[in-house]
């Protein structure tokens, strides 16, 4: 396990994953880098509401979700300015709209040193 480095008790990130498995370790995962998490969530309506009401440092997105796709969540998250990321299981990205298919999507199983880097780097840029 890569160590974790402790992030401000500010930093909330939205999980949006509907694999019970997956979720749980990212939930772990994110709490041990020091992240409060939010979710995780399994459905397009759960990550809607979450997306449009809750203050977020960033996301998690399972492309394939109950009820769809994440990309809905994605573009809410945009207009709100919340930076977001994807992880798929899934080789390419065209179950996205073209304007979502250029986002970072970490392939399941996700590394943790890539995933920490990865959400660190998008919380800076934001």
């Amino acid at each position: 396990m890569v160590s974790a480095t402790v992030t401000s008790t500010r930093d909330r990130i939205l999980v949006v994953e509907d694999n019970y498995l997956v979720s749980s370790a990212l939930r772990n995962l994110l709490e041990d880098f020091g992240w409060e998490v939010v979710g995780p969530v399994a459905s397009v309506d759960e990550g809607m509401a979450h997306a449009a009401s809750e203050k977020l440092t960033g996301a998690v997105l399972d492309i394939n979700i109950i009820g769809g796709t994440s990309a809905p969540i994605a573009e809410r998250l945009r207009e709100r300015r919340c930076p977001f990321l994807f992880i798929s299981g899934y080789g390419s990205p065209v179950h996205l709209p073209p304007p979502l298919r250029a986002v970072r999507r970490l392939a399941k199983p996700i590394e943790e040193s890539v995933l920490k880097h990865e959400l660190d780097r998008l919380i800076a840029d934001a």
